[in-house]
């Protein structure tokens, strides 16, 4: 792991905390600031302290202060799903990485890592200095990783997601995790929050919401699919805090259910954090979910369900309390495990004491920072179509062709807000916009920027401009998308509202296409000029660009996700300076998709399934695709058997990869469990998925290097419920360990598994 030291960084000088400031009616300053006593010894003794009132008031989101105990207010709520998010818009927020969705496309889990380290190491930076002016603390809790399993490409908040795969989801979260909160033996550099729990995944749907949504899920559908990323979190990244969502899970509200919160949370899975609401969640059981018949109901059923804090008010447990809906006891375990996230943050200690009090606001958005949001882009851009020119000849990367003139398109080309999806802060150091990094790599007097089309509307102004630049030009860039913005300036005329076909938080998309007229215009360039065309696409969720895909007059596309601070990475791969190496985190399907399934079915093998595990019908761009401009062999497949006492059934798969191209090139290997033919037969009747990502790799490879590598498959792969409401169990019988374009079966024998096939 990166270490946390910032040599470099001048050491803060902290004022010290003179004695009387934190002298209490329990003692000279009170068992809880005795750093001598073990943390539970420190919270206990706090607690004791507290009347009932002021536990409450710590119950929520923004806390109070309790003055007489020197408890300074603190506000839970701190956004940082890739990068800090000032609540005060005018201050800048720090280094801003792509949307976690392409941070997905990479398949590297230390570039997570990394992000997640240097923002927590800003945060740090950031309270440093709050402390220093106020003696108050800030950013030190933040509502991130967002983890739930995209399984509709209309979501609105699909882009804030590790994508639809349950395995690449898990390890990119404990990954965020593990880079947000340190790895100090005794403290918590800042606490993660594992959002949503669970099954959230709509905005607005037939009528619903997603603080009135009933997802009906089956037992096998939240074992094998909406609840592994959260279990990860909780054993492997011992995350600190987990969200509950809007929604009702089977007819009862995420934040009221026991099932969900002790149950499974915490008897299961072992978790010894707090839970937090979603902001509201807690008064959205009272209404419109219509759980309880009073809001102090509500907070009461969901204090006791094992929710502790409240984003933003949990002030009617006063009355649930008066009314004996709750006692003491109920507010004492709550309030203790809130407060002993503060305690483990080090909030009650000396700052001198923490192990990153030298770390200033000199590293906020630095350039170190901003190099690896650059990288990070880099790693998440995926070439979707790259055409055959005849005679093995490709038209990117643009480096092998002597170009003297090149035309910047599309309403993606140079607006910065469209580049940073949604969740962001306003970045330190700005932002590059993708024509100014195409002019700076090829040479400002080759390179021109035309308006070409908005991003919804019908306006067509800006065509025919486009068409007639791209007659005499040697190639036609058209950056095209969609955007998480549902507001557009129009000089002099205020703002338009754009329809329904943006993707954000509380609004869904209705259909999967390039809005607007931004088709319009690349038919255009296509049908009246024979200039070669490249499409970047900036956006959140999955498009239908069936037609990009298939005309032979779109010679390359690739896609960039938002790529907050990164878009200079876009001009990287363009000229090829990077060799795309990007895999979609997501099945790219065609529209039509979307009429036949409904976004309240929350069933995932129903048809025409969801995601690539258990889709039934044909698809434009499947899950794991991605070019590059180098090429890849694969030999040497083994699989053998690794039995351990803890894990019986696992297996160790190797394989040798080589870049045969001619140019060196990061490569992501995709290793896949599928089942047998045997297995395949009785597809349906199991509800076994088509196949199943089981380990992943990025490496980096010279032209003709070769790289033998070891993956190790869980016998947990092995396990399937065969029905939706049946426990999981071995499934014996034949199974094909994919890798690349090669396959090799695997049988787990029923005599050794003590199963049977039938």
């Amino acid at each position: 792991m990166a270490s946390n030291r910032r040599s470099a960084v001048p050491t803060l000088r902290f004022p010290e905390v003179p004695a009387a400031s934190v002298s209490t009616s329990s003692g000279p300053l009170g068992a809880w600031m005795d750093l001598s006593l073990p943390v539970d010894q420190r919270v206990a003794a706090l607690v004791d302290a507290l009347t009932l009132q002021e536990k409450i008031s710590l119950l929520n989101s923004k806390s109070g202060a309790v003055a007489r105990l020197n408890i300074t207010a603190f506000n839970w709520w701190g956004e940082c799903l890739k990068g800090i998010k000032e609540d005060n818009p005018d201050v800048k927020g720090g280094t801003v990485f792509p949307q976690p969705l392409g941070l997905a496309a990479s398949f590297d889990e230390k570039i997570v890592f990394d992000m997640a380290t240097i923002i927590s190491d800003e945060a740090r930076a950031k309270d440093n200095e709050e402390y220093m002016k106020t003696g108050k603390r800030r950013l030190l809790n933040c509502f991130s990783p967002n983890i739930n399993i995209y399984r509709d490409p209309r979501w609105g908040r699909g882009s804030e997601t590790y994508g639809e795969d349950p395995h690449l989801t898990a390890r990119m979260a404990v990954n965020y995790v593990r880079g947000l909160q340190g790895d100090h033996p005794s403290q918590i550099k800042v606490s993660a929050t594992c959002k949503h729990y669970a099954a959230y995944s709509l905005e607005e749907a037939e009528g619903f919401t997603r603080v009135s949504f009933n997802a009906n899920v089956s037992k096998r559908d939240m074992e094998d699919t909406y609840g592994p990323a959260f279990e990860a979190c909780v054993r492997e990244g011992r995350v600190r805090s987990i969200m509950c969502s809007y929604n009702s899970v089977n007819g009862v509200p995420a934040c009221a259910s026991s099932e969900l919160l002790e149950s499974r949370l915490r008897q299961a899975w072992g978790f010894d954090g707090f839970v937090v609401s979603d902001c509201g969640a807690v008064q959205s059981v009272f209404w419109p979910h219509k759980f309880t018949t009073t809001m102090p109901e509500a907070h009461a059923a969901s204090l006791k369900a094992g929710c502790d804090m409240s984003c933003e008010d949990y002030g009617a447990l006063n009355d649930a309390f008066a009314q004996k809906l709750i006692s003491e006891t109920d507010v004492d375990q709550a309030i203790t495990r809130v407060m002993t996230a503060k305690f483990n943050l080090g909030m009650f200690d000396p700052p001198t004491k923490s192990p990153w009090a030298n770390i200033s606001t000199d590293i906020v958005g630095s350039a170190a920072h901003r190099s690896k949001a650059r990288e990070a882009a880099q790693k998440s851009i995926v070439l979707l179509k790259n055409r055959d020119l005849g005679g093995g000849k490709t038209l990117l990367p643009l480096i092998q062709h002597a170009l003297k003139k090149v035309v910047v398109s599309g309403p993606m080309a140079a607006e910065s807000e469209y580049l940073l999806g949604n969740y962001y802060g306003i970045p330190e150091g700005g932002v590059v916009l993708p024509f100014t990094a195409i002019k700076n790599k090829l040479g400002e007097e080759k390179v021109e920027l035309h308006w070409g089309a908005k991003v919804t509307g019908w306006d067509t102004g800006g065509i025919d401009d486009t068409v007639a630049a791209c007659e005499v030009a040697d190639v036609c860039i058209l950056f095209l998308g969609t955007t998480s913005l549902n507001m557009h300036a129009v000089p002099g005329n205020g703002y338009d509202m754009w329809s329904p076909v943006i993707e954000q938080e509380g609004l869904d998309r209705t259909d999967i296409n390039l809005p607007g007229m931004q088709l319009d215009l690349v038919k255009a360039v296509a049908r009246r000029t024979d200039t070669p065309i490249v499409v970047v696409l900036i956006h959140g969720g999955p498009l239908d660009i069936q037609w990009l895909e298939e005309s032979d007059r779109v010679d390359a596309i690739l896609t960039a996700w938002f790529p907050g601070q990164g878009a200079e990475a876009i001009a990287d791969v363009l000229v090829g300076d990077v060799s795309p190496a990007g895999k979609l985190p997501v099945t790219f399907f065609y529209n039509n998709y979307t009429h036949q399934q409904p976004m309240t079915e929350m069933d995932m093998r129903k048809f025409p399934g969801r995601t690539y595990r258990f889709a039934q019908v044909p698809v434009l761009y499947p899950f794991g695709h991605g070019l590059s401009y180098s090429s890849f062999s694969y030999s040497g497949l083994q699989v053998q058997p690794e039995s351990t006492p803890e894990d019986p059934y696992a297996h160790v798969v190797g394989l040798t990869v080589t870049n045969t191209g001619p140019v060196d090139s990061d490569h992501v290997v995709l290793l896949f469990l599928a089942p047998g033919s045997q297995l395949s037969s009785t597809h349906a009747r199991r509800g076994l998925p088509g196949r199943q990502l089981a380990a992943f790799m990025r490496l980096t490879l010279r032209a003709g290097q070769a790289s033998s590598m070891q993956f190790r498959v869980p016998g947990k792969l092995f396990r399937h419920a065969l029905h939706a409401e049946a426990a999981p169990q071995l499934i014996a019988g034949e199974w094909h360990v994919q890798a690349g374009d090669i396959s090799q079966a695997l049988e787990i024998r029923p005599a050794i598994l003590g199963a049977s096939i039938a």
